[in-house]
């Protein structure tokens, strides 16, 4: 338990039933660290014995959520026995943080355009699922997300550019950090870079460091949406 305080882009995985124990087993070996919760004293036991981080408690719950550092998450991959209590768990997860890639678990096909539209990014069933494991997303997401990005750019006659944005002193980003400005979900924009002023570039950008005047941020999108990114760190917008 200790260790959820300082845990950040890890993997939420919760019921460690059959399922969860395979997709844990697979995302550690990938080297994606991963918190287990389960409402079921027993399989917390086992998780724990099997060497992973676990906690007891009821997902359903935004305390346990939050306990289990969702909004610092990577990820949140929900098995739970009940179709219902992961479509519950879908909407907690989302409201807590935005930015959460959300797989939940369904048991029937109509189903899963409601889990889509309360906010889960992927809906599976794993008595059906013979492709990509499941919790790949997890391992590379930046990726996915990439992905994802061209596809309905190709979709909706887009392109994807990759533009610099300079952050002026009038914007309303300065001050706010990578994750407090939620650029990837306003603006379905990748913070791919982070360069400040007089330093050199870096890339994969720590989320908690606040923007100063003069910084520049590498951006990967539709045009559209780098070129409401840019005017907001003009000062243009809010």
């Amino acid at each position: 338990m200790t260790g959820l305080i300082s845990l950040n882009d890890h993997v939420i995985v919760c019921g460690y039933g059959e399922t969860g124990q395979a997709v844990v087993a697979d995302l550690r070996n990938e080297g994606v660290s991963v918190v287990v919760v389960d409402r079921d004293p027993n399989r917390v036991s086992r998780a724990e014995s099997d060497g992973h981080l676990s906690m007891l408690g009821d997902v359903l719950e935004p305390e346990v959520q939050k306990e289990a550092g969702v909004e610092r998450a990577r990820g949140i991959l929900l098995l739970l026995p009940g179709e219902s209590d992961n479509l519950f768990a879908v909407m907690t997860a989302r409201e807590l943080n935005p930015d959460v890639f959300i797989i939940a678990r369904h048991q029937t096909s109509h189903a899963r355009d409601k889990f889509v539209r309360a906010g889960a990014d992927r809906v599976v069933n794993p008595f059906e699922e013979t492709g990509r494991p499941i919790g790949a997303e997890f391992v590379k997401p930046a990726v996915m997300d990439l992905m994802r990005i061209f596809a309905e750019a190709a979709d909706g006659g887009s392109e994807v550019r990759v533009r610099e944005v300079t952050i002026e002193p009038g914007s309303n980003l300065v001050g706010k950090s990578l994750r407090d400005a939620d650029i990837r979900a306003k603006y379905d924009t990748i913070v791919i870079a982070m360069r400040k002023s007089g330093d050199s570039t870096r890339f994969n950008p720590d989320p908690g460091r606040a923007f100063e005047p003069g910084d520049v941020i590498v951006c990967m999108g539709r045009l559209d949406s780098l070129r409401a990114l840019h005017d907001l760190g003009r000062g243009v917008v809010e």
